[in-house]
């Protein structure tokens, strides 16, 4: 759904500086106001740590009633979170008392465009600043968009071409297309659309639903139709593709106040692609992610119903461990949003971690009956299933939903696998065994299916020569993978190997240290090497890290059991 990465990475926290609240002080301590509003404060800075913006915005609303003289200092700051809150308007009211702020420009820049006052907005769009990175892109987009709204196309084309160079030259081609589409100037349309086409690897939901209406609209509704079904392997993506054909002859950029809205959305996800993909150090990824999140607020302020901008919202927010106010931007989308299916299926997961597992089975089933071709909403009900460890309605689900994959779907061997490992937890080897064959037969050489199988052969004490080889096989593939170095030291220790096992799980801990079960089979081969010590220290270093019961139970008898024969052992956490 994102559109691929057209920036480089030196532009990554550029928005950031924009701010003039980037860095803002604390109110005063002195006197009983003061020290509610550093109170207040204090909260609205937790609370912004953990994306909940909205609380952070009303927190420094009380900070800033509870020490008036503190205004100046924390408008700035309060702006900022108003607007990351999603607080438009009151985003909009602050953003007059912060004029050097280059966001608040943008922000009132965007209410004088929804107005319909484009000189307005073109004059705050050129006067900012000049900077390297972000605005460099920015800037020129705005400034054309704007140009288009107040009526001058080639003003609009002549600021798009003067920047389209370098690594901006695919996001400058699409605006092109955009205006010039909006224009009716049909070569010069087709001609910027066949180079954003041709310069992505992989055409995505948005590009593929921006490059699908041009084809529909130009007449070519085989090539359209094209686009589209190429996303039909993500099953979820799949299940948008028909509304998506229902609205190919609408244009997704209608008019110029959309366009500016598509510039935010695009610049988003592309800084998001970096952020997911080059991730860096954390106080960089946390202002990285306040960027998209800042991006995207400013596209729907412009554009509220564009559910891209507002999946990619929940998106990000979650990245900041808070589901519930992750929920909250998709509550709006409509079920005749050609994205609604997406949102729903996000409204699952989030549910589920808020604990209403309930609600979101039910809002999984209602999909499933709208959309009863799809195997999307019984997958995801059989994945919650499994995640809260019910494993034989989930394996009831899987079995459900294969019929419904497409035929050659290369999810296939996933499902086959999973509900595998249902069956296997839930008790019934007999039917786990077959499912990992037909995973194997369905993705041969498939290094997690091949792990699965091989350790759990040698669990069950089954054809420990054919489990080794095929966990080695697996290693051949992903070589630094803790689960399956532990699989290789479980199988040696099974043979009998027990420095070899030592050796291999001790490699398998460093990878994985937080892993119960990996630390308890270490523990297993240091008893079985005769190292009595080093074991009792590993097992209860396993029972620390919070274990399955039944894993508990065992490493607490394991543990009598040492410590009753060598009781003169004295050992420390």
């Amino acid at each position: 759904m994102r559109n691929a990465p057209m920036l480089g990475r030196s532009v990554l926290l550029a928005l950031t500086a924009l701010s003039a609240c980037a860095a803002t002080t604390p109110p005063g301590s002195a006197g009983t106001g003061r020290a509610g509003a550093y109170g207040s404060f204090l909260v609205g800075q937790y609370a912004a740590s953990r994306f909940d913006f909205p609380v952070a915005a009303e927190a420094m609303r009380r900070a800033m009633a509870d020490d008036p003289s503190a205004g100046a200092t924390l408008s700035g700051r309060a702006f900022l979170l108003e607007l990351l809150a999603g607080n438009a308007g009151t985003a909009a009211a602050l953003a007059t008392q912060v004029p050097k702020d280059a966001l608040a420009q943008l922000l009132l820049a965007g209410s004088e465009a929804r107005a319909g006052h484009w000189q307005d907005a073109l004059g705050r769009y050129q006067a900012l600043p000049e900077q390297d990175g972000l605005t460099r892109i920015l800037k020129p987009l705005l400034v054309a968009w704007a140009q288009q709204g107040a009526g001058d196309t080639s003003a609009a084309l002549a600021t798009l071409q003067s920047h389209a160079t370098g690594g901006s030259r695919t996001i400058f081609a699409l605006h092109t297309a955009l205006i010039a589409d909006q224009a009716k100037m049909i070569a010069l349309a087709a001609q910027n659309y066949g180079i954003v086409q041709g310069s992505l690897n992989v055409t995505n939901l948005r590009l593929a639903q921006l490059l699908a209406s041009w084809d529909a609209r130009t007449g070519d509704t085989a090539s359209a139709d094209q686009v589209l079904d190429a996303l039909s392997p993500d099953l979820a993506l799949a299940m948008t593709v028909p509304a998506l054909k229902q609205h190919l002859k609408t244009p997704p950029v209608a008019n110029a106040v959309q366009g500016l809205a598509e510039v935010y959305i695009n610049l988003a996800a592309a800084f998001e692609d970096e952020v997911v993909n080059n991730p860096g150090r954390e106080g960089n990824r946390a202002a990285a992610q306040q960027t998209v999140l800042t991006l995207l607020q400013l596209g729907l302020q412009l554009q509220p119903d564009l559910s891209s901008a507002r999946l990619l919202l929940s998106e990000v927010v979650d990245r900041g461990n808070n589901s519930a106010v992750a929920l909250a931007p998709l509550q709006d989308i409509p079920a005749s949003d050609p994205l609604y299916p997406l949102a729903v299926l996000r409204q699952a997961v989030l549910l589920t971690r808020l604990g209403q597992g309930d609600q979101a089975q039910q809002k999984l089933q209602d999909l499933a009956k709208r959309y009863a071709w799809s195997p999307e909403p019984v997958l995801a009900q059989a994945d919650l299933l499994r995640q809260q460890k019910q494993w034989l309605p989930a394996a009831a689900l899987y079995t459900k939903a294969i019929p419904l994959l497409p035929t050659d779907s290369p999810a296939a061997w996933v499902i086959y696998y999973d509900r595998a490992m249902c069956y296997d937890q839930g008790g019934d080897w007999a039917k786990a065994q077959p499912d990992l064959d037909t995973a194997l037969k369905l993705s041969p050489g498939q290094p997690y299916v091949l792990n699965y199988l091989g350790y759990s052969l040698a669990v069950k004490k089954q054809n420990i020569g054919q489990a080794r080889t095929m966990i080695e096989q697996a290693l051949k593939v992903v070589p630094n993978d803790g689960a399956i170095i532990d699989s290789l030291g479980y199988v040696q220790l099974q043979q009998g190997d027990a420095r070899a096992a030592v050796r291999t799980l001790s490699q398998a801990v460093q990878l994985e240290p937080e892993d119960p079960t990996i630390n308890a089979h270490l523990g297993d081969a240091y008893a079985a090497a005769g190292e009595r010590l080093q074991a009792i220290f590993q097992w209860r270093r396993a029972l620390q890290l919070d274990p399955e019961p039944d894993l508990a139970n065992e490493l607490l008898a394991k543990l009598q059991i040492k410590q009753a024969a060598a009781p003169a052992v004295h050992t420390t956490n």
